[in-house]
Parts: C-alpha cells; structure tokens; sequence
C-alpha cells in the first residue's frame, strides 16, 4: 500500500469516528428531550365542572404544572347550566360537558355542549349544543376513535351516543337505549339510573353502571352503525342487591374492571375477557374503616397510572379510601385519608401519577395531595382551589 493510500485510509476512519460521535450525540440529545417531556414540560391544562346556575361561572380552565404543582388560572365560563361531568376528545382539541338538567327545550331531557380548545392558550369556545336524549345526564365519555360522545342520562335511566362531527360539533344522537329494572332500595332503585359509560380500550365494548337495577351493562360495538347493541355473550354484569354501581375504572393491563357502588360503599372486581366480552364478578371490599356506622356513599374511582394502586371517595366518611393491587388483581385495603372538604365528588390523577385532586362538593373547595410512587400513600399539599360546587376534574396534556 502507498504512503498515499495509507493517509486516506487514516482520514476515511477519522471522518468514520466522527460520524459515529455525531451520531451517537445525536441520539442521546433526543432521548434526553423525550425524557423532558415525560417528566413534565409539556403543556397540561385542567378543566374543572361543576353545579352552576346558568348565570354563573359553572366551567374553569387552569393550566398546571406538574413538575411544581402550581395552577395559574386560565378561564371562568358562564351561560351554561349545570356543566357537571366533562370529557376530552381524544385528539385534544375539544372539550364535552353535560347539563344535568331536566328541562331541555321544554322536554324532559338534559343536554349536552361542545367547546374547542385553543391548545395555546387552553381556552373554550362554544360550539354547539345538543340533547342528551335523557334527563339528568351525569356522565359523559368519547370513544376511543373520537367517532362518537357517550351519555348516561340518571334520571332518564337510558343511555345515548351522539355523533362527533370533524369540526368537533355534536350531531343529534343516533342511538338511544333504555334501560329497565328496578333494585330493593325503594328510595333511589325504584327504576333504572343511568350513572355512567365507559368503553373499552379499543372502543369494541361499552360498559353502563345502571345505580337503579343493580347491573352493570355491557355493549358491543361492531362499526359506525352498530353502536350500543346488548353484548350477546353477557349483556350485563349483576352487582349485589342494593349496592348500586355508580363509576368504573379498568385496570392498565386490561384484563381487570373495578365497579365502584354508591349504596353499599364496596369495590367490586371483574374479570374481562376482551374477546368475547364475557365478564365474571370476582370479588367485593368495602370502602370504609371498621367500626364506621355513619352514613356514607362512594361516589369516583380510580386506578393510578403504575397500576398498582386504586382509590375511592367516600362522601359522609369524607375520605379517599386507598387500595393496593395484588399481582392477581385484588384490592387489599391499605388506609384512608381525609379529603379535607365535604362530599368528595369526584376527583382525578394527574398525567404523571404524581398527585390527587379532590373535589369536594359541599366545601366548594378542590384539595391535592401527593401520592407515594412506593406505597400510593396519600400527603395532603395544603394547597386548595376555591370553586363553588366542583365535580368533575380533567386533564390535557399536550
């Protein structure tokens, strides 16, 4: 080999190296920005619905930060009667709400309305409102493909899915079930209620806690046009008489759904199986400490992120009861933790599983608390925001 050849094999390796070097920086250079983002640099708002008169601020955007903790407020929406449960499309760019009322456009029905977001600012913009096919509809959800909003109507003790145009308007609903049944409890399950929808992961079924007739009902979704159709392999799912399914929350893994009862103040545990549909209740645990004979009624669930842990609002005991989850699935009791409020509505998990927000109804006020990533203890921050008849709580992270 020349001595020519030679110096052009050393500055071919040296060119090499340096490509690799670059390389190789630029790839840690981007997995440090993907870790930036996970860990909170993205931009997360908070939507906040609640009990309003129509004259009066019933809808709150804050935007927060999840590596501090702090919220900077953003909007107060008014004109909105009783925005109470809201959902968020999956594309983020829309905001739902339903109007628990009973008295829409002089039928007894409820209604629901749709805001745009404005992802620089968080901020809402009316859309459109549509009927909920219902009266008091108190919970809302949107399936995973943004195709439809799903409504359970209490009062109505029926259930509805409205199509979601492009532009993020509601169209009139296109499917109505009705529910029947009744449960022992003569005061609240003298018929159906409605309380909430949920779908699957991939949308392909629907499950309706009905408080009223002690069902959790279950829907197969099979196309555009064959929404909320009674899942033929089990069309329900039978809690314990008078418990009175209320919320639900699925289990990371899929495999898990834990039915929270308002009457009985218990976790229930299913078994699904996302095949055919077909769903085993497991076992039950109460939501209170032993001894406690006061009134009381569970009201939100939810499983954090991790998937080891689950929490329950108790309204009355005024706590979050605290759960952990077994590698076979089962919530063992783990304590309570005052919610520091009255009425303990629903409350929700930031994106990060970092921390815990409480609203509670009565105390007008939403507490936060950090949760141990360790044990899913709960610390209370001492921080608050003041709100008048909160209810529902939900996140956007962009």
């Amino acid at each position: 080999m020349s001595k020519f050849q030679i110096e052009l094999r050393k500055v071919i390796i040296a060119i090499s190296l340096l490509a690799t070097a670059l390389l190789i920086c630029s790839c840690r250079t981007g997995q440090k920005t993907d870790e930036a983002s996970i860990t909170g640099s993205a931009t997360i708002y908070m939507f906040i619905g609640s009990y309003a008169a129509a004259e009066d601020p019933g809808l709150h955007v804050y935007s927060y930060d999840q590596e501090s903790g702090s919220l900077k407020e953003i909007q107060q929406i008014s004109g909105h009667p009783n925005p109470s449960f809201l959902a968020v499309h999956p594309s983020g760019k829309f905001l739902y709400a339903v109007n628990e009322i009973g008295n829409f456009m002089d039928r007894r029905e409820g209604s629901v309305t749709s805001f745009v977001i404005d992802k620089e600012t968080g901020g809402l913009e009316y859309l459109n409102i549509q009927s909920s096919m219902g009266a008091s509809p108190c919970h809302i959800t949107i399936l995973p493909d943004g195709s439809h909003a799903l409504v359970a109507n209490y009062s109505g003790g029926n259930i509805a899915a409205l199509p979601v145009s492009p532009d993020g308007t509601l169209e009139k609903a296109t499917r109505v079930v009705q529910h029947e049944g009744s449960g022992p409890d003569q005061r609240r399950q003298r018929g159906p209620h409605a309380h909430s929808i949920y779908p699957s992961s991939d949308g392909s079924y629907v499950f309706a806690a009905d408080l009223g007739t002690d069902k959790v009902m279950i829907y197969r979704n099979s196309g555009q046009d064959n929404l909320l159709i009674p899942n033929p392999a089990a069309p329900y799912a039978e809690m314990e008489p008078g418990a009175g399914p209320r919320h639900l929350a699925f289990h990371p893994g899929g495999r898990w759904i834990y039915v929270i009862n308002e009457l009985n103040s218990t976790v229930t545990r299913l078994d699904f199986d996302n095949e055919s549909g077909q769903v085993s209740v497991l076992e039950s645990v109460t939501t209170l400490p032993a001894g406690w004979d006061g009134a009381s009624f569970c009201a939100d669930i939810h499983v954090h992120p991790g998937g080891k842990f689950l929490y329950a609002s108790n309204r009355g005991h005024n706590s979050i009861a605290i759960f952990r989850i077994e590698d076979d699935g089962r919530a063992v009791p783990a304590g309570h933790e005052p919610v520091r409020g009255d009425w303990p509505r629903n409350f929700s998990i930031d994106p990060a599983g970092k921390r815990l927000f409480v609203a509670n109804q009565n105390s007008g006020n939403i507490t936060i608390f950090n949760i141990d990533q360790n044990s899913g203890d709960l610390t209370c921050t001492g921080e608050e925001l003041k709100i008048d008849r909160p209810v529902c709580i939900k996140f956007l992270a962009l």
